[in-house]
């Protein structure tokens, strides 16, 4: 008999592969990730991932998404190009051509939108005239790679007490104050 759960063990390896933009938070700029998206605040900039975007209620994109898969809650203004299924719920606000593979639209939403259904191959060729598509991902995921391999480690080395005591007596005696051993001086 086996005890305990593995969905613990299969969902750990995914729990840090979304991008979050909370609620509340405001962002100038483009985003551009390996992993789903959920916007819940507002951002100003395009989106690009190859994985799914989640536009949440009280969400506000303006610019271009290039995705996967799109389910929209919130407001969009700008061009979509989604590989798979878009869909657009009641409460949403979409502005800008939306270019996808099957589209699923909720009664109530608000679309002043030109939608054209075609072929994965189709909306990935029609996304190059994005701006955020100006640089390839794999030029760009190399570009990341490559800047994070040149990050190098330093050794931070812990401090002894007594080289701490070394150091503040030789401190202590530079400004005359001879008070706790173990105080920083006040210089720091």
């Amino acid at each position: 008999m086996k005890f305990g759960s593995n969905k613990q063990q299969n969902e750990e390896p995914h729990a840090g592969k979304v991008t979050v933009l909370s609620l509340g938070f405001e962002l100038t700029g483009d985003i551009i990730s390996k992993s789903d998206i959920r916007a819940d605040g507002i951002l100003v900039g395009s989106i690009r991932t190859d994985k799914k975007v989640v536009v949440g209620e009280k969400a506000s994109i303006t610019g271009d998404i290039i995705a996967e898969e799109i389910s929209i809650s919130g407001e969009v203004v700008g061009d979509l190009y989604i590989k798979g299924e878009t869909t657009i719920y009641a409460d949403a606000k979409v502005s800008g051509n939306i270019i996808t593979s099957s589209i699923f639209i909720h009664k109530g939403a608000q679309i002043n939108s030109g939608i054209q259904v075609v072929d994965p191959k189709a909306v990935e060729e029609a996304s190059k005239s994005s701006k955020i598509n100006s640089v390839s991902r794999e030029e760009l995921y190399s570009m990341l790679d490559d800047r994070t391999s040149k990050k190098k480690d330093v050794p931070v080395k812990p401090i002894s007490k007594a080289e701490l005591r070394s150091f503040k007596e030789s401190s202590s005696t530079e400004s005359g104050d001879n008070n706790d051993p173990l105080d920083f001086p006040r210089s720091w």
